[in-house]
């Protein structure tokens, strides 16, 4: 690290270095969150990655993705209504493929009171 932070303010201090904008800016930008960048070796409770928050937050930037290509505002809709019943399912710890399937049981045979057929509800009623 001792070496790092030597050769960083060589750079920046050379007026001289032929260095591109990018790099420049990525020096610039390494100076300027150098303290954080390390807080881990200070403090246990700091990985060195971020390993954990880039798979929780995969599933919603590949949605985003493929939100691109659904074809009309419907279809995005849609997806977006799945996708909430699936999230709450999952924060309920509730089986999600079990969910759907006794939703789109109960819709086949007619059933129409959809409040007390979703994820939360059924969730409460299981509690009670």
């Amino acid at each position: 690290m001792i070496a790092m932070s030597t050769r960083l303010n060589e750079l920046l201090l050379d007026e001289n270095a032929h260095l591109g904008d990018m790099m420049q800016k990525a020096l610039r930008y390494l100076n300027k969150f150098w303290k954080q960048l390390f807080t881990y070796r200070k403090d246990g409770r700091y990985e060195i990655d971020n390993n954990i928050a880039e798979r929780n937050i995969r599933p919603l930037t590949v949605e985003r993705k493929n939100s691109l290509f659904f074809g009309n505002h419907a279809k995005a809709e849609m997806s977006a209504l799945y996708h909430t019943f699936i999230a709450t399912c999952q924060m309920m710890g509730l089986s999600v493929l079990k969910y759907f399937k006794n939703l789109f049981a109960a819709i086949a045979i007619g059933r129409t009171d959809y409040e007390n057929m979703l994820p939360m509800t059924i969730c409460l009623r299981k509690a009670a």
